[in-house]
């Protein structure tokens, strides 16, 4: 891991993301670039102040983030950018780097579908590499968890869970932490979209288990890896995910799809990042 691009949304909680993202460089020995966005927010003062005031207003508020930021940076590569959208400076930012890792935090006011700023979901949709996300309060990661759609169909959707587990693998390696690959049969109410409720038998959730582990072990096999652990649960993806990952670092595919491409992680990514309080790491 060459470059890691770590993001700094809020400077008042700052220095954690900072620590956490030297301690990263260091054990991938690669390279850290900061990055503090700053969102324009002027809003209707377009109608009320000169184009001229406009711009010493930017220009003012600039100077005083790059002093901030100055100081928090040390002997580290950074930035101030001034941004209409954060997500898309972010990302634009990664690609130019040629980043392999963005660091980011989970926004103080809420939980994590609040990242950054709290517009929507385009970070981790279209990033150009992984994003690790910080929770608030720090937690020690004792383990790593890879959380594989051993379900999916499709070269696309194979192509994913294995950069989930080479992703999971690295981080594992890097941090010396044991690493467990999960399989979750989801929640019978999330197969069927229809107003009219269609149960599923036991049997069938048992098989679709079985079909799981047996597609889990081939993709493990396939692609050499022996984890700590491989496990196949059942139940509703987010909360096994996040009663699994407590202390965990939590390693999750993010892509949107239907029908059984979706059933185990495809389309619930984005809400077990609702649920989890440890750090995350999502590969698109």
């Amino acid at each position: 891991m060459q470059r890691i691009l770590a993001v700094i949304a809020d400077l008042q909680d700052a220095e954690r993301l900072v620590a956490r993202a030297r301690q990263l460089a260091a054990q991938f020995h690669g390279e850290l670039v900061l990055l503090r966005p700053v969102l324009a927010q002027f809003g209707g003062w377009h109608q009320v102040l000169a184009t001229g005031h406009l711009a010493q207003l930017r220009d003012d508020i600039l100077a005083a983030e790059r002093e901030r930021f100055a100081a928090l940076c040390g002997d580290d590569r950074g930035e101030v950018l001034w941004c209409e959208r954060v997500y898309r400076a972010v990302i634009d930012q990664a690609a130019a780097l040629g980043a392999e890792l963005i660091v980011i935090e989970a926004n103080r006011h809420g939980p994590l579908e609040h990242l950054i700023h709290a517009d929507d979901w385009h970070l981790l949709r279209e990033a150009p590499c992984p994003v690790l996300v910080l929770p608030r309060v720090p937690r020690p990661v004792t383990a790593v968890i890879a959380a594989v759609d051993a379900l999916a169909e499709g070269p696309e959707q194979e192509l994913l869970a294995e950069r989930v587990l080479d992703q999971a693998n690295a981080f594992a390696h890097a941090q010396g932490a044991p690493l467990t690959v999960v399989t979750v049969v989801p929640d019978p109410a999330l197969i069927y979209a229809s107003p009219v409720a269609v149960p599923l038998t036991t049997d069938l959730i048992g098989e679709l288990a079985e079909r799981a582990r047996r597609a889990q072990h081939a993709l493990l096999e396939r692609i050499g890896l022996k984890p700590e652990a491989a496990r196949v649960e059942t139940g509703r993806v987010e909360d096994v995910l996040a009663q699994l990952a407590a202390d965990a670092l939590l390693v999750i595919g993010s892509v949107a799809n239907k029908g059984l491409k979706g059933l185990v992680l495809g389309n619930t990514a984005e809400r077990v990042l609702h649920h989890v309080t440890t750090e995350m790491l999502v590969v698109n």
